[in-house]
């Protein structure tokens, strides 16, 4: 029987996260008799939430401080690797990706990037030059990324769309209403809108605040729970606050799992307007959740307007409000779009069609060299 192939995976950061969460499953179910699997952090030191289930798989855990600087970590990160012999390194964040395709060049190996989310902005970076120029292919999580991605790209270069994978176990919602309410002392009668992710500028959480009011002048018992941590937290709570929506507003922090409390709400609605294959979504869809989002190319390939939930303008905050009334005004149309919604997700983003298509992508790489290769596969 042959050896497994060696595979280094660098990870920007392990935290809590959709792309964090993606590694941690392809990890967990490759076929370990063909890829041995090492993981490089560029993140140590802060107790990243991933780090320990990783390790229990028994895959080593390589950490490359960040004081150093990008050329002495290069060099940490090729030091490490070599008594290792990788068959293949793969870059998992647009950041890491540069080290990957770089790394590669030094061992004499093939080098794949990732690209987990909205290239809009990105494309002129750094990382996506030394990424476009060194690594051999690269895995982009999204139609709509993997496109948008080969049309900024110089060269040629294979690009794998490769969707995201739901795996996510869900409190029952009776179980989950009563559980979460008590943890965060939230109304039992009232209407829950949810929302899960990093409080970043660009979620955009801010605009879900800012419909409230006017939710609540039509039905009072609204309760928004926020879930997630990051550097706007403190400012959202400001803008509830001056709003004098403290006591209709829950922000969680961070919560490892929060996927599995999803069906507690009655409505989840994601304002960001920067997403690669936002997991959340997945995870909403998948619970039956009634959504609401923006009618952008990276929803889009998840939702369908009006049938699988109810997609609006990006940036409309009028229509976004009139669409959630829309939905806490019929508990017909709640349950049509989450029962369409969960049957789409379960069927087209499993963790089984993930696994194969990650192991194709390796496989391609690994076994027919990409020389001259172009397109999306």
């Amino acid at each position: 029987m042959s050896q497994p192939q060696k595979i280094a995976i660098i990870a920007g950061q392990l935290v809590v996260g959709g792309a964090e969460r993606q590694i941690y499953l392809w990890l967990k179910n490759m076929d370990r008799s063909r890829f041995s699997p090492v993981v490089i952090t560029l993140h140590p030191g802060h107790h990243d939430h991933w780090e320990t289930p990783i390790k229990a798989l028994d895959i080593p855990l390589i950490e490359i401080p960040q004081s150093l600087n990008r050329v002495s970590r290069l060099k940490s990160i090729t030091d490490s690797l070599r008594p290792y012999h990788p068959e293949l390194i793969h870059g998992w964040h647009l950041f890491s990706s540069a080290y990957a395709g770089l790394a590669g060049k030094f061992l004499r190996c093939k080098s794949i990037g990732g690209l987990r989310s909205s290239f809009s902005g990105h494309e002129h970076s750094p990382e996506a030059i030394l990424t476009r120029l060194f690594c051999d292919a690269v895995i982009v999580n999204s139609s709509a990324g993997a496109k948008a991605y080969q049309d900024q790209a110089p060269r040629r270069q294979t690009i794998f769309a490769v969707r995201n994978a739901v795996s996510q176990e869900f409190i029952a919602r009776s179980e989950a209403r009563t559980e979460f309410g008590l943890q965060y002392h939230l109304p039992q009668d009232a209407f829950w809108i949810g929302s899960i992710g990093r409080a970043d500028p660009l979620k955009r959480f801010d605009l879900l605040l800012s419909i409230l009011p006017a939710l609540k002048a039509k039905q009072s018992s609204i309760h928004l729970v926020l879930i997630g941590d990051g550097p706007e937290l403190p400012r959202l709570r400001e803008q509830a606050a001056s709003s004098g929506l403290t006591s209709s507003v829950t922000f969680t922090g961070e919560l490892p799992d929060a996927g599995r409390y999803l069906k507690a709400f009655d409505l989840f609605c994601l304002p960001s307007t920067s997403e690669g294959m936002p997991n959340v979504i997945l995870e909403a869809a998948a619970a039956g959740l009634p959504i609401v989002t923006w009618d952008l190319p990276f929803y889009q390939e998840i939702l369908e307007n009006g049938k699988t939930g109810l997609l609006v303008e990006a940036g409309n905050v009028e229509k976004l409000e009139h669409a959630v009334t829309r939905l806490i005004e019929s508990p017909q149309l709640r349950a049509q779009l989450g029962a369409e919604a969960q049957a789409h997700i379960l069927r087209e983003f499993s963790l089984e069609r993930y696994i194969r298509s990650m192991t194709a992508a390796y496989d391609e790489l690994l076994n027919n060299p990409p020389e001259g290769a172009s397109g999306i596969q």
